[in-house]
């Protein structure tokens, strides 16, 4: 199912559709309209009433998808672990050789940060929300693990991998992209896209690999 946008979110019901394509599009805009609010307010200055408000529906009605805001924090997760999922896939089908594929994620990346930046702001914040929160931990943990399992499979099944692994590991590479990648988000979410844009540029030289190896 394809992620919405939290740009593109329905705004109501349209006519001829049925009551249960309805309900899957309320349950998506709340979860964008969550992810927005608890990007930019934190999960402890954002309430049930503030997300129910921007999506539009009764606090009764937001408390009919999710029982408590902490299931709503998970659900983003989930969300956003699905909108990465579909990034990766566009990253493989793209191109098969490692050189290309990590230069495309850094880009596909940068998209994300300029079009959704919601979501960027989301993840930067998910380590410290769980430290006060840690019934969140089970959406956060299936986050980094989906991120960092789905870098690893996007390296291993690449081509063309020597000479950027240059005698290293999968399982190295992929640890330091998922950390080159946090970085970024945290220099996009603080909107330091100067600094962001030289990192991501120096990540691409190095791991670029010279015509004549």
């Amino acid at each position: 199912m394809t992620q919405p946008i939290l740009d593109d979110a329905p705004k109501g019901r349209k006519l001829g559709r049925p009551a249960d394509t309805d309900s899957t599009d309320t349950r998506e805009r709340i979860i964008t309209c969550a992810c927005e609010k608890f990007a930019s307010e934190g999960f402890e200055g954002t309430t049930n009433k503030d997300i129910a408000a921007l999506a539009g529906i009764s606090s009764g009605a937001l408390y009919h998808y999710f029982p408590s805001k902490s299931d709503l924090y998970v659900a983003v997760c989930e969300y956003i672990s699905g909108v990465f999922a579909e990034l990766f896939q566009r990253v493989k089908d793209s191109d098969s050789r490692l050189e290309n594929r990590l230069t495309m994620l850094l880009v596909e990346n940068g998209r994300i940060g300029r079009t959704t930046p919601s979501i960027v702001g989301f993840i930067t914040g998910i380590s410290a929300v769980v430290k006060k929160h840690p019934e969140v931990a089970r959406g956060a943990d299936t986050f980094s693990a989906g991120f960092r399992r789905m870098t690893l499979e996007l390296i291993e099944a690449a081509t063309e991998k020597e000479g950027v692994l240059r005698g290293g590991s999968d399982n190295g590479l992929a640890d330091l992209t998922v950390s080159v990648l946090a970085g970024l988000g945290r220099m996009s979410a603080r909107g330091d896209e100067e600094r962001r844009a030289a990192a991501g540029d120096m990540y691409v030289r190095l791991i670029q690999v010279s015509p004549h190896k």
